[in-house]
């Protein structure tokens, strides 16, 4: 058992930290400072946390055998995706506007909000619900139940996505100031808008082609 989860938590650490949408997303936002960065990491750990209940009561995988229902979740994603990256790409390539000084963007719920984004971003996120499915049962903690040994694996995923968001803000924090200048924020933004659309674009590619 022991092994298992030591196999287990290493392959956390490498689904986490490999770049994916929600890492594109946290760094599009963080050009509107530490508190936009860290309100889109609230708002992907929520989403994050929403799927790991989905996952250890089952529901994911009822979803997932769903071959319409699945197509429909990874089609909804790709758009969010795209509507996110061209966005990005518009603000970073686009006409600079002025705009009024404003306080720096908080934990708030509205449309645009960088805390709904992470969550919405992360609950359409195939890669997520992809590891609950296939990962899982490749993993055996005996002489623990089913429900107990997906709880604890739930558990060791949702606290190593923490510790590295954690780590992810501060590191961020400690630039931000360089993040805030115009020839930077163009550069990010527009990288991060270039991931979000490709990544999208792929996702809806592979939906649409096998449908």
């Amino acid at each position: 058992m022991v092994e298992q989860l030591m196999a287990f938590a290493l392959t956390c650490v490498v689904v986490v930290v490999v770049p994916g949408p929600d890492f594109a997303l946290v760094l599009k936002n963080a050009h509107g400072g530490p508190g936009s960065a860290a309100s889109t990491a609230i708002g992907i750990m929520v989403g994050n946390t929403i799927l790991a209940l989905l996952a250890v009561l089952g529901i994911t995988a009822l979803l997932g055998a769903s071959e319409i229902l699945g197509a429909a979740i990874r089609i909804a994603g790709a758009a969010y995706l795209l509507v996110l990256g061209i966005s990005a790409l518009r603000e970073a390539f686009g006409r600079p506007r002025s705009q009024p000084a404003a306080a720096e963007p908080r934990l708030r719920l509205g449309g645009g909000s960088p805390f709904l984004q992470g969550m919405v971003s992360n609950l359409l996120n195939p890669k997520v619900a992809v590891f609950y499915l296939s990962l899982f049962p490749q993993f055996n903690l005996g002489p623990l139940p089913p429900l107990e040994q997906h709880a604890l694996m739930a558990g060791i995923f949702l606290l190593t996505a923490l510790a590295w968001y954690i780590l992810l803000v501060q590191a961020l924090k400690k630039v931000s100031t360089a993040l805030a200048r115009p020839q930077v924020k163009r550069i990010v933004t527009g990288g991060s808008g270039t991931v979000l659309v490709g990544v999208g674009g792929t996702i809806l590619t592979k939906s649409l082609m096998s449908a």
